[in-house]
């Protein structure tokens, strides 16, 4: 983990905040994103700490074993400055954009959780697997694309952020490739 020091330190605050909220340091209430405390009460730092937030242990393992996974590999691959800048990037664009989407149908509901980050980060490793192998590079990313869609299924998961996430990443990685070369290692 010390050659992913980013990825590593998202997932020790990850846990760090886990650990507050689930100590009752810090209630979910004052960190997770909805459309009426984020965009209404323009109180926009919530796309940030919502997206450092787990509440259930399997919630914070999964997530971080997705980033560790995920992470590691984008972090080395587009170095540390444009790895921050894409995670920002997804973290606020897709945040505000889920908020934003869930105006009418669940203005109160109130999103947690680095899956839509994840999404975004899946998506730009999608698009770079693409230019360096064509469909090929997707082919083997099919069992992870049904499990994210299987879970986005869920009731209790966020599927417009996991949406907005993944569409601010399809774009990141269309940037990032038309930018830089990627070669197969």
């Amino acid at each position: 983990m010390m050659n992913s020091p980013v990825t590593t330190i998202i997932i020790l605050i990850n846990i760090a905040i886990f650990g507050l909220v689930n100590t009752k340091k810090l209630d979910v209430g004052s960190l997770g994103s909805s459309y009426m405390m984020t965009i209404q009460n323009h109180q926009y730092h919530r796309v940030i700490t919502s997206a450092f937030t787990q509440r259930e242990v399997m919630h914070l393992f999964c997530n971080m074993y997705s980033l560790y996974n995920i992470g590691t590999t984008l972090e080395r691959a587009l170095g540390k400055e444009l790895y921050i800048l894409f995670y920002a990037l997804i973290m606020v664009v897709g945040g505000l954009l889920s908020a934003r989407i869930k105006k009418k149908k669940s203005p109160f509901t109130l999103s947690i959780g680095a899956s839509g980050v994840l999404c975004g980060l899946f998506g730009i490793y999608m698009v770079i697997a693409f230019s360096i192998w064509g469909f090929a590079g997707i082919r083997s990313m099919i069992p992870t694309i049904v499990i994210l869609v299987a879970m986005t299924l869920s009731p209790k998961i966020d599927s417009v952020g996991h949406f907005t996430g993944l569409l601010t990443g399809l774009i990141c990685g269309i940037v990032v490739v038309n930018m830089y070369s990627f070669v197969a290692y």
